[in-house]
């Protein structure tokens, strides 16, 4: 059985990132967070401003800042149950695609949901984990995890349904703020719908071949 390299390599970048902001601090978010359209003052530093806004590379470059070590653990954790098992199904190529079109898509949602409203970055790679998720769950459904600190074993499309629903209403009540809910909706959504897609069960259909 083959290695899944490139769930290794995103787990290498992922760290030697954060690596990264512990030693540069905040100035990577400036450029490479993700932030609402339009420029915003966020301090003076004397006669200059510090202006952020939005940038296209950035729908790419948040998925590799972490808030802390506790985000960057739990993302890295989801990469390692998930990604192995979505890559050996999907192949390194249509795997890597995947991930990036999940990190995409929830940034894209996440910048639908935050438009208008005050200048906050958004990181990490949550949105493409959730997709890995959405894939494990339409593909290996009945698969059981054993979850810590729970006694017993979760089905992946339960923990699927369960997260989901989670974000979905956090998002909706706007609780537990400073958490990219619709970015966890948007990997999901993206995810779905790209594993759907390749299974050949949306209307453009292409030759299914993505079964498990």
């Amino acid at each position: 059985m083959n290695a899944p390299l490139v769930t290794v390599w995103l787990v290498i970048v992922n760290t030697v990132v954060w690596a990264a902001q512990a030693f540069l601090g905040d100035r990577p978010l400036l450029r490479y967070a993700l932030w609402p359209p339009g420029e915003h003052v966020l301090a003076m530093l004397g006669e200059r401003s510090i202006v952020v806004g939005f940038a296209p590379h950035q729908l790419v470059s948040y998925g590799f800042l972490h808030a802390d070590a506790v985000h960057l653990a739990f993302n890295l954790i989801g990469l390692v149950v998930f990604g192995p098992l979505i890559e050996r199904c999907m192949g390194a190529g249509h795997f890597l695609f995947y991930y990036f079109f999940c990190l995409v898509a929830a940034g894209l949602l996440q910048l639908m949901n935050v438009a208008g409203g005050p200048p906050a970055p958004t990181l990490g790679a949550s949105g493409a984990v959730y997709g890995l998720l959405a894939a494990a769950a339409l593909l290996y459904p009945q698969r059981r995890l054993l979850l810590f600190p729970l006694p017993f074993e979760v089905r992946v499309r339960t923990l699927a349904l369960v997260l989901g629903g989670l974000a979905l209403a956090h998002g909706v009540l706007g609780s537990q703020a400073g958490v990219a809910h619709f970015a966890h909706l948007g990997g999901m959504l993206g995810g779905f719908l790209l594993v759907q897609y390749w299974r050949g069960l949306l209307p453009l259909k292409p030759r299914r071949w993505l079964e498990p």
